[in-house]
């Protein structure tokens, strides 16, 4: 038996998501069939995290168990020969047991592309067509209130059971030809985390609320909800890290 790491990049607009579901196509369903075509044997793939329907992925990571004898190295090209051309596999490797996805990792970056610009029609599945000015230093102020060790229940989707304490290391917002690029950098985000705190930002950069109802927010720990969600369209899990990278 060997676990296989392997990086994933895909484009998330025709997926129901990350995770299997049935009857419905998912980035894991795809690539855990063509496993099956290679190892002749019934795979279960863990990823780092879940990506929703229509959010993308460039530098996901997933691991997997077989006792298939293919070589380190001919892994990465195997599976992208029975994968769609909307996924792809950047690179695998030999891990060892005590390895996991999800619970190694130590730091995750995502990027939220939003456009000021008129309507595109080629970038609706990657940028978020928001097509009004926005406030650019309001959010960055705002941004900083995030930074720490914070609880996030406002700010995800969880149920009692979940941890919803979460640190984030930095939030970037910087505007490029009406090109809005939020990084947000953290230990670990919750389910809905990134785009309610996009949301969030977008709605003070639009001076529809202003910094201090986003404290408001953070401060009560999930017994007030932010109701702003960005669109999944522009979402991108871009990098998840490890103590060995």
């Amino acid at each position: 038996m060997v676990r296989v790491k392997a990086t994933v990049t895909y484009d998330g607009s025709k997926f129901h998501g990350f995770q299997v579901q049935n009857n419905l196509r998912t980035v894991q369903g795809e690539i855990q069939k063509a496993l099956k075509n290679i190892c002749k044997e019934k795979i279960i793939i863990h990823g780092s995290g879940r990506t929703d329907a229509k959010v993308h992925g460039v530098k996901q990571v997933f691991h997997f168990d077989t006792t298939s004898n293919l070589p380190e190295k001919q892994w990465k090209r195997a599976i992208n020969h029975f994968l769609p051309n909307d996924i792809y596999i950047t690179d695998t490797e030999f891990v060892s047991e005590d390895f996991h996805s999800r619970y190694s990792a130590v730091k995750k970056e995502y990027h939220y592309l939003l456009s000021t610009n008129e309507y595109n029609p080629f970038e609706t599945n990657y940028i978020y067509q928001y097509g009004r000015p926005l406030d650019i230093e309001l959010m960055q102020q705002a941004a900083k209130i995030f930074i720490g060790e914070h609880d996030f229940a406002s700010f995800c989707s969880y149920d009692q059971y979940g941890n919803t304490i979460r640190t984030i290391y930095k939030i970037d917002i910087t505007n490029e030809n009406g090109i809005v690029k939020f990084i947000l950098t953290g230990n670990g985000f919750r389910r809905y985390m990134v785009r309610h705190i996009v949301g969030g930002l977008i709605q003070v950069g639009a001076k529809r609320i202003d910094q201090a109802r986003l404290q408001e927010l953070l401060d009560s720990k999930g017994e007030k909800k932010c109701l702003f969600k960005a669109k999944p369209q522009g979402l991108y899990l871009y990098e998840v890290s490890y103590d060995e990278d």
